[in-house]
């Protein structure tokens, strides 16, 4: 609330969004890690992960490992960091996170009794900003393969990041909230509460918004007016039917997130398709989308570009269209079709990409 320092409130922000990126990142095969070896993981309390590396001890917000294998590579661990603040990340908080993950990459070695060595695993690192990084930062990441994730100015998504505002600077209190004997009530209860799909006879009766409420309601707050902020929540996350992470030809990573379902039907006898990006401005932000060329509906998939694509939009002209073709060439993403796991390829849709140029400058 906004009595409290900035600092711990978002802190607290921070909390509820690594609660969302946790759902995304489960439905798209990654796996939040259960088990510890006490050795280069431990866990203190249910909510607090931590690896060791070769100088201490390092907290991950989200651990997972992914839950395919490929072929000559050691398991996929996804440590991921996950930040809600009111700015972009800054290039000093990227190196911050840089040392952390070189610290824990090299803290292997092999005992003389081979068989008791520990699993080995390919470790990444990857930074979710719920508001974007400025250039240094993202620049710094790509140097040091550290995946860039931002959910900036994606529509679908902007009325949830507001709610969580509302409910972090009206209705909730660090104290109460993420204060040692608290914090993992707290995280479980909001993880259960976004994943709830009962209608609102259900949902005002639901035992985990019941426990919610009683738990972290402080004194001077409307409890209505808490359980309606509760129940927004809700409804703005159930709006999101599909994400899908994607890795680009060109080295980026990029997650896509829709109102509408993934056209499983494009890809029945084919791993391949054509897909057309736009943009387009409001004020002075630019929202970014993905179609599918041969979807008759036009669902869009909403994501936030790496900044040179958006810098590129601002020059206009061929440059736009070149980052466009750079960045798009070819997507890879994988995704559970008719129950079966899939490798989809998505590649720029060249004619689409060199008429729409050839319209707006009569070549």
């Amino acid at each position: 609330m906004n009595y409290e320092s900035n600092t711990r409130r978002g802190q607290l922000k921070g909390y509820m969004w690594e609660g969302v990126v946790s759902c995304f990142l489960k439905e798209n095969g990654f796996i939040e890690i259960a088990n510890v070896d006490n050795g280069r993981t431990r866990r203190n309390r249910e909510h607090f992960f931590e690896m060791r590396g070769r100088g201490t001890w390092h907290q991950i917000d989200c651990p997972c490992d992914y839950k395919h294998f490929i072929p000559f590579v050691s398991p996929l661990r996804l440590l991921a960091e996950v930040k809600f603040y009111s700015k972009s990340i800054e290039k000093h908080m990227i190196r911050e996170f840089v040392g952390t993950i070189k610290d824990i990459q090299e803290n292997y070695f092999v005992p003389d009794d081979f068989t008791q060595a520990s699993m080995r695993y390919t470790e990444l690192g990857a930074y979710f900003s719920a508001n974007g990084f400025n250039e240094e930062a993202e620049r710094l990441a790509f140097a040091h393969n550290i995946k860039t994730v931002s959910y900036r100015n994606i529509p679908i998504l902007d009325d949830l990041k507001r709610i969580i505002e509302t409910l972090e600077r009206s209705y909730l209190s660090v104290k109460k909230c993420i204060s040692v004997g608290n914090q993992n009530d707290f995280i479980s209860l909001f993880r259960e509460i976004l994943l709830k799909k009962e209608r609102y006879s259900e949902f005002i009766s639901a035992k985990s918004v019941l426990d919610f409420i009683e738990r972290f309601t402080p004194v001077d707050v409307d409890k209505e007016a808490f359980f309606n902020a509760l129940y927004s929540l809700k409804e703005y996350f159930n709006k999101i039917k599909v994400n899908f992470i994607a890795s680009s030809s060109a080295g980026a990573l990029l997650h896509f997130v829709g109102s509408n379902s993934f056209p499983d039907e494009l890809f029945k006898r084919t791993d391949e398709q054509r897909c057309r990006v736009f943009y387009r401005t409001i004020r002075t932000e630019s929202q970014y989308y993905l179609i599918f060329s041969d979807d008759k509906s036009e669902r869009r998939y909403y994501f936030s570009p790496p900044l040179a694509l958006n810098r590129s939009v601002f020059f206009g002209g061929r440059k736009v269209y070149n980052e466009k073709e750079r960045i798009f060439r070819e997507l890879h993403i994988s995704r559970h079709i008719d129950g079966l796991a899939r490798t989809l390829v998505l590649k720029l849709d060249q004619d689409w990409l060199e008429k729409v140029w050839r319209d707006n400058h009569d070549e």
